[in-house]
């Protein structure tokens, strides 16, 4: 049975231990010792990473009960590892301190949510890329602005934070937070008077080493709610990156930076304002090109647009005046197209050799047919003389 340092004390981060088993498949090799301070993958956690035996290692899993630390095969000197080899471990002090500092917020988060509204963690993960808290119920914002509160105020009061391993009468009588029953030892960890919970995972002395707590978004999630939150390091990173995004919004805008919602609200509502009196003038525009075309057997123009919309617009005002179909070419040089009949021509052998003749693509039913062409020189020709 592999010692568990990181249960003893949290700011272990490098020991010397044995190997006891190792093996081999095509790409890695996993490695047990009698002694860890490697943190492995579980309760929603990712593991430690760093180094054992002056190799590195990327993950470590529990396998058939079993601490195995797992290497890659074509790492340098690990050929050198052996059942019995005295080695030395050191895991990324940065990396734990940050899991550290992630999770003993999630407690405190947890432990206020559920104080203040009844609502049970049903689901935490931590990664590299996220951290995420999902609860049994909902809150609203003003909630979630409460709760971010608490949660920081419980960490600038620098609790202690207690670990211990309760016999099983203590137990009985201790009112604990747990996401599924323990046959072995539960480990418990307390934050006095914020949150009491079964955890196997390392945690940081006191709780003003988690620094600063976030609540980045939240949206509704299978009943309940799902909150990515951040700690630490990462949630100040986090606030510089968005602050330094909304600076630089706000001399765009020319806006003070507490103004930048309002300021682009009013630049979409001018949008939407403007696109609607384009549309206008568009239809305007494509009625007078209408007009301008002489009625024919077959009506095919050219329009300056890179719009789809607008050419079948116009295509079909066309089609009132053509008595077989109404063909416009857009886009650069003419390389799209859309066709429009409305006397039951067979627009499909149309386009099918229009696309044939000229690289195209494309097609349609209905009465109207539009597609691109590759090469479409002399397309024009082709459809004003297409019988």
């Amino acid at each position: 049975m592999t010692e568990k340092l990181y249960d003893l004390d949290s700011y272990v981060t490098e020991f010397n231990c044995k190997v006891i088993s190792l093996y081999r498949d095509e790409r890695y090799t996993y490695i047990e010792t009698d002694r860890t301070a490697f943190f492995p993958e579980g309760g929603g956690q990712t593991s430690d990473c760093g180094f054992l035996g002056g190799v590195y290692v990327e993950n470590v899993q529990i396998v058939d009960g079993k601490i195995v630390h797992i290497v890659e095969n074509d790492a340098e000197s690990v050929e050198k590892l052996a059942v019995g080899a005295e080695i030395f471990g050191k895991i990324d002090v940065k990396k734990r301190f940050s899991d550290m500092q992630q999770h003993t917020g999630e407690h405190i988060f947890s432990g206020v949510v559920h104080s203040l509204f009844g609502f049970d963690n049903v689901g935490f993960h931590l990664s590299k890329d996220n951290v995420t808290v999902d609860f049994n119920g909902e809150l609203t914002e003003n909630d979630i602005c409460k709760v971010e509160s608490l949660v920081n105020e419980a960490i600038w009061k620098n609790l202690e934070i207690k670990v211990s391993y309760p016999s099983r009468e203590e137990l009985s009588s201790l009112s604990y937070r747990s996401k599924k029953e323990i046959d072995a030892a539960v480990r418990i960890v307390e934050i006095p008077g914020v949150d009491v919970c079964a955890c196997c995972a390392p945690h940081v002395g006191r709780t003003g080493e988690v620094g600063f707590f976030r609540i980045v978004k939240s949206e509704r999630h299978r009943g309940g709610m799902r909150f990515f939150i951040l700690c630490g390091e990462r949630a100040m990173l986090d606030a510089r990156e968005k602050l330094a995004q909304n600076y630089l919004v706000s001399n765009l805008l020319v806006a003070r930076e507490t103004e930048t919602f309002s300021s682009v609200s009013r630049l979409f509502e001018e949008r939407a304002a403007l696109s609607g009196e384009v549309a206008s003038l568009k239809k305007q525009l494509s009625d007078l090109r209408a007009e301008s075309v002489t009625s024919g057997e077959r009506i095919v123009v050219l329009c300056e647009t890179e719009d789809m919309n607008e050419a079948r617009q116009l295509a079909d005002r066309l089609s009132d005046k053509a008595e077989k179909f109404s063909a416009v070419l857009f886009g650069k040089n003419g390389e799209r197209y859309v066709i429009i009949s409305k006397t039951g021509f067979d627009l499909g052998t149309l386009c099918k050799k229009l696309n044939l003749a000229f690289s195209g693509r494309g097609g349609g039913r209905d009465g109207i047919v539009q597609g691109s062409l590759s090469s479409p020189e002399g397309a024009r020709d082709f459809l004003e003389n297409f019988d």
